[in-house]
C-alpha cells in the first residue's frame, strides 16, 4: 500500500490450520482456507497431538538462497576446470 511517499506493507494474513491426524510419525495439517501439509512430528519443537490448532508462519530466506547460489556457482566453476 502506498501512503504519503512511502510503501507500507499490509499486515500479512496468518495461516491457520489444525492437525487432522498423525500417521506413522507424519502430521497431516489441514489449512483453514484450504490445502494441507504433511510434516514429520519430530520437526516440531513441542508435542503435537491430533486436534491441535496451529498458527503457521513461513518466511523466505533470501540470505540462504544467495549463499546456496554462490556455492553452486563455485562447484560448477570447479567442475568446468576439471573437464
Amino acid at each position: 500500500m502506498y501512503i504519503g511517499g512511502k510503501v507500507e506493507r499490509q499486515k500479512e494474513e496468518e495461516m491457520k490450520g489444525f492437525v487432522d491426524r498423525i500417521e506413522e510419525g507424519i502430521a497431516i495439517i489441514i489449512f483453514k482456507k484450504g490445502g494441507r501439509m504433511e510434516v514429520p512430528v519430530k520437526n516440531f519443537p513441542f508435542r503435537l497431538k491430533e486436534g491441535d490448532f496451529l498458527e503457521i508462519e513461513l518466511r523466505r530466506d533470501d540470505e540462504e538462497k544467495k549463499r546456496v547460489k554462490k556455492r553452486i556457482a563455485q562447484i560448477r566453476k570447479k567442475l568446468k576446470k576439471h573437464k
